[in-house]
């Protein structure tokens, strides 16, 4: 089995609407190193809106990165060989590039890639005019459960362009495992046979109902697009964001 690489993952405690506290962060990341996952990096939301002031989002910063110390502490004593990166997961707003070069959210670890999100009903033209603007600005984006936007999963000619263009796109392991039918469940097929999804994460808000697992949905994978196509998304790929290497 390889060592998984977690991208998108809300364990981080008392930050957004995943880890609720200390305890349930502890149990979050247990699971991850139980099922796999030897790399994680956090990705608490971003959402611009939600602030009053810089002065409030500078603190959000300093919380985060006292936040993170602490996980860090609990993973060194008990899981040494398990790697810690800080991120955010950002809605994305007209200055994103903005707030990510003035340090009022994270880029996923030191690289210059960034996990994007966007709201489901947004429109094709939002989506791409927002990815060519942060591509323009030297920002790689990652677009967070790219299953989740009904324009791109209507249209996958959007999906193939926003490729074309340099986006990455990452899908949530239990979208794999969920959805047998339908809509999306038919978007996902095509993408991965395609060769389109870069990242498979957890994007874990718990440790119960929406745990940080990935070893159901690489099985998935593996038996149906390959061992060399599962590792890449689960392992690769990810790593070599989190390393700031190039993506193609």
């Amino acid at each position: 089995m390889i060592d998984f690489v977690d991208l998108h993952c809300h364990a981080l405690y008392c930050v957004d609407d995943g880890a609720k506290d200390e305890n349930t962060m502890e149990s979050m990341l247990d699971i991850a190193y139980s099922d796999g996952t030897r790399y994680l990096c956090f990705t608490p939301h971003f959402k611009i809106f939600e602030f009053d002031s810089e002065d409030e989002m500078y603190e959000q910063m300093r919380r985060l990165d006292r936040r993170f110390k602490v996980a860090c502490k609990y993973t060194c004593e008990k899981y040494p060989d398990m790697h810690l990166f800080l991120g955010n997961e950002i809605m994305y707003h007209a200055d994103a590039n903005e707030s990510l070069s003035e340090k009022k959210c994270h880029y996923l670890g030191n690289s210059s890639y960034a996990l994007i999100e966007f709201e489901p009903d947004s429109s094709a033209f939002e989506i791409e005019s927002s990815v060519l603007r942060l591509l323009r600005k030297g920002v790689r984006p990652l677009i967070a459960h790219i299953e989740r936007y009904s324009a791109i999963v209507k249209d996958f000619s959007l999906a193939k362009s926003l490729k074309d263009n340099g986006a990455l796109f990452q899908v949530n392991a239990r979208s794999i495992t969920k959805f047998k039918f339908g809509r999306i469940a038919k978007f996902l097929k095509l993408a991965l046979k395609k060769g389109l999804v870069d990242v498979v994460a957890s994007d874990s808000h718990n440790a119960t109902s929406f745990s940080p697992q990935l070893s159901k949905a690489y099985d998935v994978i593996t038996k149906n697009y390959g061992h060399e196509y599962a590792d890449s998304i689960f392992h690769s790929k990810p790593l070599a964001i989190l390393k700031n290497e190039q993506i193609f």
